[in-house]
C-alpha cells in the first residue's frame, strides 16, 4: 500500500459518512490473521521495485486504483481554490482518523462549487455539507435525466434515470447541463467566479 493507511480508495476515497472505516478495519483484521503482510508507504515501482516483490513472495496482487483526475482545460484553471476530488476527499478521512493535514482544503464558510456528478461529486458534496459552507452548488454537464428508467436503456443496460444520493437529500442546488468555459479571479490569483 503506498498510502500510510492500507485500505486504497475505500480508506481515503470514500467519505465516512458512506463507508465507516471500523467496517475497512476490520476485514483488515481478518486478511493478517489469515497470513496476509500489509506494508505502508509502499509505492511499488518508486520505492519498492517491482523485481523485488517477485522474488521476495510466491503470489502478488495487483490492486490499482484510478487516481488520475480528469481535469477541465479552461481559462483560469490555475487559479488558487480549484481542487480535484481526490485533493479534496482524502484530507477530510485523514481528519477524522485524527491525523493534522498540512494545508486544508475546507469548505468551511464558503461559496463552494462542485463540477460533476456522480458517487464522487455526491461524496464531496456530502463532505462539504459536514463542514459548513457558506452555499454549495453542483452542476453537471449532462441534461437531468428522467426520474424513472429511460426506454432507450432497458435491462441489462444500465439504467439511465436520476439518481438521489443521500448528499443531495441532505442540501446543496444541482443545476443541470451546465458547461464551464473559464473562471476568473482577484488580484491575488484566488478564483472569485466560475462563467
Amino acid at each position: 500500500e503506498k498510502a500510510d493507511r492500507v485500505g486504497g480508495l475505500l480508506r481515503y476515497g470514500i467519505p465516512d459518512f458512506k463507508l465507516e472505516k471500523r467496517v475497512l478495519d476490520r476485514r483488515i483484521e481478518q486478511m493478517k490473521a489469515e497470513g496476509v503482510c500489509f506494508e505502508t508507504r509502499a509505492h511499488v515501482g518508486v520505492n519498492i521495485p517491482a523485481q523485488d516483490l517477485r522474488k521476495e513472495f510466491d503470489a502478488i496482487l495487483l490492486a490499482g486504483g484510478a487516481e488520475n483526475p480528469r481535469d477541465l482545460r479552461v481559462p483560469g484553471r490555475e487559479l488558487k481554490g480549484i481542487y480535484f476530488a481526490m485533493q479534496f476527499l482524502p484530507q477530510q478521512n485523514k481528519r477524522n482518523a485524527g491525523d493534522t493535514v498540512p494545508d486544508p482544503i475546507l469548505a468551511t464558510g464558503k461559496r463552494v462549487v462542485i463540477i460533476g456528478g456522480g458517487d464522487t461529486g455526491a461524496d464531496c458534496l456530502g463532505t462539504c455539507h459536514r463542514q459548513r459552507p457558506k452555499s454549495v452548488h453542483q452542476f453537471e454537464i449532462m441534461p437531468m435525466p428522467p426520474e424513472q428508467r429511460a426506454p432507450n436503456t432497458p435491462w441489462p443496460l444500465w439504467p439511465l434515470q436520476l439518481r438521489t444520493e443521500s448528499s443531495h437529500e441532505e442540501g446543496g442546488i444541482r443545476d443541470w447541463a451546465v458547461g464551464t468555459t473559464k473562471f476568473t479571479g482577484d488580484e491575488n490569483g484566488n478564483v472569485k467566479q466560475l462563467h
